[in-house]
C-alpha cells in the first residue's frame, strides 16, 4: 500500500464520542456523510451578491450539523462568499471564517449587519430623488408610436463597431418596445462623452505591469464599461459615500458591487420569447464567462434600474437581508478570538491562511470545512479585482495560492502553498477531529496535490462522496470526455498521535493500469452504458489519496482514450427524436447476458418505487435522498432518469409532490403478477408441458391456493449445467414450460421483475435448448419500455437472445378463452416488441 495512506485503517478508532448535551451525559457516535445530498437552491440571503464557486448551503449545513455540536468551533480558512460560516452560526456554532480576499469579509459582513429595513428604504428614497432623473436622463429616447418620452431599458452593441444596434425600451403609453436607434439617440451618446464623471476606478488590469490572464483584450477596469455606465455608475457611488452610518453605507455599496458587472460590457443578449417578447435582465444576471469577457454583440443595462433592483428586487439587498435577519437568530461579531468565549459567535478577517495559528491556538477547532482553490482554474483575485477597484479595496495578489503565469507562479509554487496551508489547519484542529474539503477539478496533478498536501500535513484521508449539481446539463453529461460536473467532498480526520508521512508515487504504467480497470469495474457495477462523468466520478473517488499519480501523469480521459476498441467502446446514444445525443462508454464485445446483477437502472427503478409505495404522497427529494444514499458516487443516476421513472409509475399531486397511479401499490402489483404466472402455469399444463414456478413466486397464494401447488416436482433439469450458482438462478425465472425435463419456454413478469434480470437469468439457460423467450409486460408499461429498448446494447441482447413480449390483457384474454387445451403458437401470435403508444392506459385487473 502507498505511504501515504499507511496506518489509515490501522489508526481508524471509532469516531470521537462527544457529549450529546443530556444530563445523562450520554455520548454518542458520529453518523458519517457517506453519499450525495439534494442540493437546495440558494434562499435570498446568498443571491444578493455574485461570489465564484459558492457551494449549495444546505449541504454545507448537513455537515456541519453532523460533524461539530452546538456550542463548538467551526472554521474555514479560504472562506470565500461566507457560506461555511454563516451555516454554521445558523446552526448553533461558532464561526470563524478567514480569507486573503477582502470582498469575503465585505460579503459576510453586510449580509449580516443588522439595520432597520426603513432606515434603508428611506436611504434608497432620498438618493431616488436626488439621482433617479438625473440617470434616466442619459437613456432617454422617443417613442415612436405616440412620440412621448420613453427610457431605454437596455442597448444591444457592436462590440467591433463600437455602435448601438437596439434600444429596447420602456414607454408609460405603450409599453414595452425595440427599435433601431435614430440620430437623436446617437446624438445624446455623443452629449454624453463629453460629460466629466465623478470618481471611477481606473486599475490596470495587471499585476506590477503583467497583464491579468483573464483580461480579453481589456487594459483597464474603465474599459469595461461604456461611457454612459462608467457616468451613471460614479454619480451612484459618489452618492452612497456621502451617507454617514458607516453600516448603511456599507448595505449601499453591498447593493452596488452586486450590480456592478451587470452594468459592464460583459453581459451577452437577452434572447426573445414568444411573439417578441424580451427581458431586458434575463441574460444579463450572470457573469458568463471566467474572465473579462466580451460577446461580439453585448447588452448596456440601464444603471439606475440596475441599482433600483439591486436594491428592492427579488435578488435585492433588501430581500437578503430580511432572509438572514429571519434564518440567523444570533449575530455578535469577535474582533478577536477571546471575544468568541465572552458570547461572540462569528469572527471574519482578511487575513492570510498561511498565518492562521497567529489567530488561532493549537487544537482548538473542532471542525474545519473549505474550499480552497483548485489549482489556476478560477482566477478568484483577477475576477475580484472589478468589484474591488469600485469599492477602493487592495488585493494581495502576491500572496493569492494559484497557478498563474503572469504572477510567476507554477504548479511547484501552488502545491508548496497548498501544504504550508493544509498544515496550518492541521495545527489548529483537535485531535480525532474532520477536516471536509471540497473539490470541483479533474486536473490529476491539481487532484493529486490537494490529496498529497492534506495528507503529506498528517492527516488521514478516510472517504470521498460525489454531490451531483443542482442542474447539471443533460447535454454535457452526454459528451464521451470532459471536465468536472458537481463537485467531490473529501472527509479526512487528524489522528491523536502525529505520523511520519512521506511522498511515494506510483509508477506511470501502474497508474494507467489502476485507471482502466476502475473505469471496467464502474461500467460493469453498473451494468449499462454508462456516460464519462460517472466513469470518472467513480475513478476520482477510487484512486484516493493511496494511489498517486506520478509526475507527468495523463489526465484520466486521455488514459481512457487509448483503450477504446480494447476494453472499451463508445455506444452512440439517440434523443426521442431519433437524432444523436451523444456518446456512452461500454466494456467492448459485452452484452448484458454477461452480467451477474440486473442493470442499475433497474435497480435504481425498484429503490424509486419502494419509496412511492410507503406514502400515499412523497415529495421528489425524498425520492432523490433515498437513490443517492443508495447508489453513491459512480452508481449516482442522472436525476432526469428518475424524473422519467416518477412519470412512469406515479401522477404529480397539486402540492407538488408525487402520488403512485392507480394500482401499482406492492400487493396490488404482486397480486397482478402473480395472477399472470397462474394464467401461464396454466396455459403450460393445458399444452402438454411440465411446469416449473420460481422459487420465490411459489408461496404466494392466487385464488386462495399458493402457486407451489401448480408446480410439478422436476427432479433434474436435463442439459442445464448443474453448479450450482446457474441452477438457483434458473430456479428463480418465473415460469418454465418443459418437456422431458428440457426447457422449451421462458417466461418472466415484468410487473416485479426488470428487462435486465429476466435477460440475466435466462441467459444461464444453454443456447443449445433454444428455448423461447417471453417477458410478459403491462400495457400501461409499454411505451416506457419501448423507449429503454432503444438503447443500443440492450436492443441487441434481446435480439440476439430472440427475447419477445406479450400483454398482461392479451394472455389474460387467452388463458380465460382456454378451456381444456392450448397450443403455445397463440401465445406467439400475439407476441410482439413494445411500441410507442398514444394514449396510455392503466391495466386494472378484477381479481
Amino acid at each position: 500500500m502507498d505511504a501515504l495512506l499507511m496506518n489509515v485503517d490501522s489508526d481508524r478508532a471509532k469516531p470521537e464520542m462527544r457529549n450529546t448535551g443530556h444530563k445523562s451525559g450520554r455520548r454518542t457516535e458520529i453518523e458519517h456523510i457517506d453519499y450525495a445530498i439534494i442540493a437546495q437552491p440558494h434562499p435570498p440571503m446568498y443571491l444578493v451578491h455574485k461570489y465564484w464557486a459558492r457551494k449549495p448551503h444546505n449541504v454545507v449545513s448537513q455537515y456541519i450539523q453532523r460533524y461539530s455540536r452546538p456550542g463548538e468551533i467551526v472554521l474555514d480558512p479560504f472562506g470565500g462568499s461566507g457560506v461555511t460560516a454563516m451555516e454554521a452560526i445558523k446552526a448553533d456554532r461558532k464561526a470563524i471564517s478567514i480569507d486573503l480576499n477582502p470582498m469575503s469579509a465585505f460579503l459576510i459582513g453586510n449580509t449580516l449587519s443588522q439595520v432597520d429595513s426603513r432606515e434603508i428604504e428611506e436611504e434608497f428614497r432620498k438618493i431616488g430623488i436626488k439621482l433617479k432623473e438625473r440617470i434616466n436622463g442619459l437613456y432617454e429616447t422617443k417613442c415612436p408610436k405616440c412620440g412621448k418620452t420613453a427610457i431605454v431599458l437596455a442597448t444591444i452593441w457592436d462590440r467591433e463597431k463600437e455602435t448601438p444596434l437596439e434600444l429596447r425600451c420602456l414607454c408609460q403609453a405603450c409599453n414595452k418596445y425595440a427599435a433601431v436607434p435614430k440620430r437623436k439617440d446617437t446624438a445624446l451618446l455623443h452629449r454624453i462623452d463629453k460629460l466629466k464623471p465623478k470618481w471611477y476606478p481606473n486599475n490596470q488590469l495587471a499585476y506590477n505591469g503583467n497583464k491579468f490572464m483573464k483580461r480579453e483584450g481589456k487594459e483597464t477596469i474603465a474599459d469595461l464599461f461604456t461611457r454612459r455606465n462608467l457616468y451613471a455608475l460614479s454619480v451612484i457611488l459618489h452618492e452612497i459615500e456621502k451617507i454617514k452610518s458607516k453600516k448603511l453605507r456599507g448595505v449601499f455599496e453591498f447593493a452596488f458591487s452586486s450590480m456592478v458587472h451587470l452594468a459592464s460590457k460583459m453581459c451577452p443578449v437577452a434572447k426573445e420569447g414568444g411573439k417578441g417578447h424580451w427581458s431586458a435582465l434575463s441574460a444579463t444576471s450572470f457573469w458568463a464567462l471566467q474572465s473579462y469577457w466580451t460577446p461580439p454583440k453585448y447588452m448596456e443595462s440601464n444603471v439606475w434600474m440596475l441599482f433600483e433592483s439591486a436594491m428592492l428586487g427579488k435578488q435585492g439587498v433588501l430581500k437578503g437581508k430580511a432572509d438572514a435577519a429571519g434564518r440567523i437568530k444570533l449575530y455578535k461579531r469577535a474582533k478577536n478570538l477571546e471575544e468568541m468565549n465572552d458570547g461572540e459567535n462569528i469572527l471574519f478577517e482578511t487575513a492570510n491562511v498561511l498565518e492562521l495559528t497567529k489567530l488561532v491556538p493549537p487544537n482548538s477547532v473542532d471542525y474545519i470545512f473549505t474550499d480552497p482553490p483548485y489549482g489556476g482554474a478560477v482566477q478568484y483575485f483577477e475576477l475580484s479585482t472589478l468589484w474591488a477597484a469600485w469599492l477602493k479595496m487592495d488585493l494581495d495578489y502576491a500572496e493569492e495560492i494559484t497557478i498563474n503565469s503572469q504572477q510567476e507562479k507554477d504548479f511547484g509554487y501552488y502545491h508548496k502553498m497548498l501544504k504550508s496551508a493544509f498544515r496550518e489547519m492541521y495545527q489548529v484542529l483537535k485531535p480525532n477531529r474532520y477536516l471536509t474539503v471540497t473539490f470541483h477539478s479533474t486536473e490529476i496533478a491539481v487532484w493529486n496535490s490537494i490529496i498529497k498536501a492534506v495528507v503529506l500535513s498528517g492527516f488521514d484521508l478516510e472517504r470521498i462522496v460525489y454531490q451531483p449539481p443542482a442542474r447539471p446539463s443533460a447535454k454535457g453529461l452526454l459528451q464521451p470526455y470532459g471536465s468536472a460536473v458537481g463537485d467531490y467532498y473529501i472527509r479526512f480526520r487528524k489522528p491523536r498521535t502525529e505520523k511520519k508521512r512521506s511522498e511515494r508515487d506510483v509508477d506511470k504504467e501502474s497508474y494507467e493500469r489502476e485507471v482502466v480497470m476502475a473505469a471496467k469495474e464502474i461500467i460493469e457495477e453498473r451494468g449499462e452504458p454508462t456516460i464519462y462523468q460517472r466513469i470518472l466520478n467513480g475513478i476520482m473517488v477510487d484512486l484516493k489519496g493511496g494511489r498517486n499519480a506520478p509526475v507527468g501523469a495523463r489526465n484520466i480521459e486521455d488514459v481512457l482514450k487509448d483503450h477504446i476498441g480494447k476494453e472499451f467502446e463508445l455506444i452512440e446514444v439517440k434523443d426521442t427524436k431519433g437524432k444523436k445525443a451523444g456518446k456512452m462508454w461500454w466494456l467492448k464485445g459485452r452484452d448484458f447476458t454477461n452480467f451477474s446483477t440486473p442493470c442499475l437502472a433497474d435497480r435504481v427503478e425498484r429503490v424509486v418505487l419502494s419509496v412511492l409505495d410507503k406514502k400515499v404522497k412523497t415529495s421528489f427529494d425524498d425520492v432523490l435522498q433515498e437513490v443517492f444514499i443508495q447508489f453513491p458516487n459512480a452508481l449516482t443516476p442522472d436525476t432526469e432518469n428518475i424524473i422519467s421513472m416518477l412519470e412512469e409509475y406515479a401522477v404529480k399531486t397539486s402540492d407538488g409532490n408525487w402520488m403512485l397511479k392507480p394500482g401499482l401499490r406492492e400487493s396490488q402489483r404482486e397480486s397482478v403478477h402473480n395472477l399472470m404466472i397462474h394464467y401461464l402455469a396454466e396455459l403450460g399444463k393445458k399444452a402438454g408441458y411440465k411446469v416449473w414456478i420460481g422459487l420465490q413466486e411459489q408461496k404466494f397464494l392466487v385464488k386462495d391456493k399458493p402457486l407451489s401447488e401448480m408446480c410439478d416436482r422436476i427432479p433434474v433439469f436435463r442439459r442445464v449445467p448443474q453448479d450450482g450458482v446457474s441452477l438457483d438462478r434458473i430456479k428463480q425465472i418465473d415460469v418454465l414450460w418443459l418437456e422431458d425435463g428440457r426447457i422449451r419456454y421462458e417466461f418472466e413478469v415484468e410487473n416485479t421483475t426488470g428487462i435486465s434480470e429476466a435477460i440475466i437469468r435466462g441467459s444461464n439457460i444453454p443456447e443449445q435448448l433454444n428455448p423461447k423467450r417471453f417477458i410478459v409486460i403491462p400495457e400501461a408499461r409499454e411505451r416506457f419500455l419501448s423507449r429503454k429498448l432503444q438503447e443500443p446494447i440492450l436492443a441487441e441482447t434481446i435480439k440476439n437472445t430472440k427475447w419477445n413480449f406479450i400483454r398482461f390483457d392479451d394472455l389474460e384474454r387467452i388463458a380465460k378463452a382456454t378451456r381444456k387445451t392450448f397450443h403455445p403458437s397463440r401465445l406467439e401470435a400475439v407476441a410482439k416488441m413494445p411500441k410507442e403508444c398514444g394514449e396510455e392506459k392503466q391495466l386494472l385487473l378484477k381479481l
